[in-house]
């Protein structure tokens, strides 16, 4: 095995290079300060677009475990496709898939706060509107990172789990409905250079 790691050394950088550009190409990214959104096609291309360009579905995933369920994007213009992101993983219930969409609605909403989730919190202090927000309501910079999680899930989080169990997501209205039919399939291809539409 140390023989094979001494033949490889010489090509280490270049295979570190080719992963590195392999994992860029695939990526998936929701820019707050832009309004973009930049999912990866084949090919190494992307498709960059505004986050109200895209329809949110709930997709339904038939594995041998069971029913379970994911966050879809469709672009409205192209039609793409997008499920392979790190935001669509399979959840076993439709509820925690429409509350992501709901998170991400707000992530994307610079007129109000981040989200309060775990995976924001480094980030919080660096967002004006948020920063503004948890200088006015008290907010520990340090909430989920002291928090006793196995507690939590026992107490609060069991209830805020109930709520989000219980909450009635198909009479909330989507933020981003009301862009569509805004703009016609022409004026919208005049908008856009042609390389901005990768096939």
């Amino acid at each position: 095995m140390s023989t094979v790691a001494i033949l490889l050394k010489p090509f280490e950088s270049f295979y570190r290079t080719l992963l590195d550009r392999s994992l860029e190409a695939s990526e998936s990214f929701f820019s707050r300060e832009t309004g973009q959104v930049w999912f990866a096609l084949p090919g190494g291309k992307k498709l960059t677009a505004p986050l109200e360009e895209f329809d949110a579905y709930v997709e339904r995933v038939i594995e041998a475990g069971g029913i379970f369920y994911r966050l879809m994007f469709v672009h409205r213009y192209t039609g793409k496709q997008f499920s392979q992101t790190s935001l669509s993983r399979v959840e076993p219930t439709k509820e925690e898939v429409m509350a992501l969409w709901d998170m991400l609605q707000r992530y994307m909403d610079t007129s109000q706060p981040l989200p309060d989730v775990p995976r924001l919190e480094p980030f919080r202090h660096l967002d004006p509107v948020t920063a503004e927000h948890d200088e006015r309501t008290g907010r520990n910079p340090r909430f989920w990172r002291d928090l006793d999680l196995e507690a939590w899930k026992q107490g609060e989080g069991a209830q805020w789990l109930k709520r989000q169990m219980e909450y009635p997501w198909d009479k909330r209205k989507c933020k981003l409905t009301p862009q569509l039919g805004k703009i016609s399939m022409d004026e919208y291809r005049k908008q856009r250079p042609s390389e901005a539409w990768p096939i």
